[in-house]
């Protein structure tokens, strides 16, 4: 493995990244999570992309999300599941980005702020899309991000205090 090319060894991460992050989206999609408020998942994709955010770096992490709502889109899902995918994976992405250059290495915040505008996002897709109004389920998709994000966070931020990946951390 000495004589393998750095952009061999990235190129090589992405993809089992991208591969992690499309299971765990799969998996979330096959295995409910037991609430009465419909549309509340555990995000468990995002966290290979948080991960990947603080792992490998902002690039890295936008190919991973980017990756993985086209392949969830196109296996598993339909148009509106891909716009719906892209508007929330989109927007929590670019609020991670800012929570982590004003944070630093606060994973969990991190991560809360990544799942309350995920589903902000998907509300402000299926505001444009469908016109209905949407500020009734706000408070009950907001509490999920925090508890989804808080679970993500954790696992996520214990992971990077592994001894395996905090030597090539970016």
């Amino acid at each position: 493995m000495r004589n393998v090319p750095d952009k061999t060894r990235r190129l090589t991460a992405d993809a089992m990244l991208l591969c992690t992050a499309f299971i765990l989206s799969y998996i979330e999609m096959l295995v409910p999570v037991p609430v009465p408020v419909p549309g509340i998942k555990l995000g468990l994709a995002n966290s290979a992309i948080l991960f990947t955010l603080y792992y490998s770096g902002t690039a890295d992490a936008f190919f991973v999300l980017s990756g993985r709502i086209f392949l969830s889109a196109l296996l598993f899902g339909n148009a509106s599941s891909f716009i719906f995918s892209a508007a929330g994976g989109l927007t929590s992405f670019f609020v991670m980005l800012l929570f982590r250059a004003l944070m630093k290495d606060r994973v969990v915040i991190v991560s809360i702020f990544g799942g309350i505008f995920h589903n902000i996002g998907q509300l402000a897709a299926a505001y444009v899309i469908m016109s209905v109004p949407v500020g009734a389920y706000m408070p009950y998709l907001i509490l999920g991000g925090i508890a989804a994000g808080t679970l993500n966070g954790t696992v996520v931020s214990g992971l990077l205090r592994c001894p395996v990946f905090k030597k090539n951390r970016k």
